[in-house]
């Protein structure tokens, strides 16, 4: 069984796996951002607009849209792949065939779990920044 780590799992799912990357890594910076922000709000009291907190979360929005989108690109990319092997192939083997395929899938499986995990973020901090503002529209 060959070992698998984060740069082998990129590198398998071609060039489109790298803005996908991107795309989680600014998911998980944008999230624990708010989080932390409307932990110390919170926690010291401090009043902020609901709509100044809830700005940036129009990012998580955007990166949930797109993100299926670009892995459905990594998946025409690796479909063009595969079958320019196969039309340079003298003979059509299923491995040939079988490598674009695994691109393909590869990317639309990441881009989808990328916008899940952003629309559960977008959710859950949307509904914290909501608490946040009843609570001190209560004080």
């Amino acid at each position: 069984m060959e070992a698998t780590n984060l740069l082998s799992l990129l590198q398998k799912g071609g060039a489109v796996m790298w803005p996908l990357f991107a795309l989680l890594v600014i998911t998980l910076v944008v999230a624990a951002q708010r989080a932390i922000t409307l932990v110390m709000l919170y926690r010291n009291g401090e009043k902020e607009t609901k709509a100044k907190l809830e700005n940036p979360l129009s990012i998580l929005d955007l990166i949930a849209m797109i993100s299926p989108v670009i892995g459905f690109l990594g998946t025409v990319t690796g479909m063009i792949n595969a079958f320019k092997s196969v039309s340079e192939a003298t003979s059509v083997q299923l491995q040939v065939v079988a490598s674009g395929l695994y691109e393909a899938l590869f990317t639309t499986a990441f881009g989808l779990i990328i916008s899940i995990v952003a629309t559960i973020f977008s959710f859950l901090l949307d509904m914290a920044i909501g608490k946040v503002c009843e609570d001190e529209n209560k004080s």
